[in-house]
């Protein structure tokens, strides 16, 4: 019985992303900002160019900025699901952190 519930609970905890290595630290590269503002472009600023990003993520760190990507409905709902790669998140991530760094901070 001790078995089958430690198997479980295993499988739940692999499910949930428990039992997986950490990611790579974010660290920004030229290849991965360029990448970022490509998907940024490609992606984002049909509704964004009218609201813009930069001082919605004023002071976002990368990670931040990664994690609210994964939950975007959640958060916002009038938003759309990220579909994209976990690279390609990532990317994004790391972009929208060096614009909300340009930004000045919301008040």
């Amino acid at each position: 019985m001790a078995a089958a519930v430690l198997l479980v609970a295993g499988a739940y905890a692999w499910e949930e992303g428990l039992l997986r290595p950490a990611p790579p630290p974010l660290r920004p590269t030229p290849e991965a900002l360029a990448l970022g503002e490509r998907i940024l472009r490609s992606r984002c600023l049909h509704c964004h160019s009218a609201i813009p990003l930069a001082p919605r993520v004023a002071g976002w760190s990368a990670e931040r900025a990664y994690e609210a990507l994964g939950h975007l409905p959640q958060l916002y709902p009038a938003m759309p699901p990220f579909h994209g790669t976990d690279d390609e998140r990532r990317a994004l991530a790391l972009y929208l952190a060096a614009l909300g760094a340009t930004a000045p901070a919301p008040r």
